[in-house]
């Protein structure tokens, strides 16, 4: 007998915009990656890895949500966590490649490996708790599930997000406001620009989503957040042609 699972309004809510926000990302990213492949700069294969990847939390909800529609069922609960959180620390060191040569080359080195040890020991106890520990998975410590497709994560899952966010918003606003000094050019200046509102708005949205009782309203709000920052830090990142045409850039070496 299959059991259907039935979605109030409010997470079939969070399921579409989840879902939105997954697709918008890996649009960007996947531009990104065409660009990889054609110039080989590891930059932009950097770039790919975190765009994609700082999504991840947002995945159970949105794919979670395409499942149901398929299957009518929810993801299992150990697979619906690694979905969700697994990737994250790809993120963040991904991100801090691109960010530490540029500004802070000097430190890149013992940086990068603090934040490895850090993740190494999240996934440690992620793992531990998932699988191994008894009564398994030990949803307390990790996440509870608050519907078919929305979990409020817990213990030092919730710790490492945290973590991750703050470190993304510190970096990243220093990185923009680094970009915002070059007067000379105007290419650097408006990227710069682009960048402070991408993590300004991916940290409300983050915040918002993640720690915030939601209504249709603010998950509306906080989801348009994240996929507005996406859009940002893809347009920061890249200023493609088009964007450069309509700042009149396009003839600023």
């Amino acid at each position: 007998m299959i059991f259907q699972v039935v979605l109030d309004d409010l997470t079939q809510l969070s399921g579409i915009f989840g879902f939105l926000a997954v697709i918008i990302a890996w649009i960007y990213g996947g531009i990104t990656l065409s660009k990889y492949i054609k110039t080989r700069q590891k930059v932009l294969l950097y770039f790919f890895l975190a765009v994609i990847f700082t999504m991840s939390p947002w995945y159970p909800s949105g794919l979670g949500y395409i499942y149901w529609l398929i299957t009518g069922e929810e993801i299992v609960y150990p697979l619906y966590v690694l979905i969700g959180i697994v990737t994250v620390p790809i993120a963040l060191i991904s991100w801090l490649q691109i960010y530490m040569p540029a500004l802070h080359e000097k430190y890149k080195a013992v940086v990068t490996w603090i934040v490895i040890c850090v993740s190494i020991a999240f996934y440690i106890y992620l793992f531990y708790f998932l699988f191994f520990a008894s009564g398994a998975p030990v949803e307390s410590l990790i996440g509870i599930k608050e519907s078919a497709i929305d979990i409020d994560f817990k213990g030092l899952a919730m710790g490492y997000l945290a973590f991750s966010l703050l470190i993304s918003t510190i970096t990243g606003n220093d990185f923009a406001i680094a970009s915002l000094k070059e007067k000379d050019n105007p290419v650097i200046v408006w990227k710069g620009r682009f960048l402070l509102l991408s993590f300004n708005f991916f940290a409300i949205g983050g915040i918002g989503d993640g720690f915030l009782p939601l209504t249709p309203f603010t998950l509306v709000i906080f989801r348009t957040l994240m996929m507005l920052s996406s859009t940002f830090y893809y347009i920061g990142f890249i200023l493609p042609e088009w964007m450069k045409k309509i700042l009149k850039l396009d003839k600023t070496k």
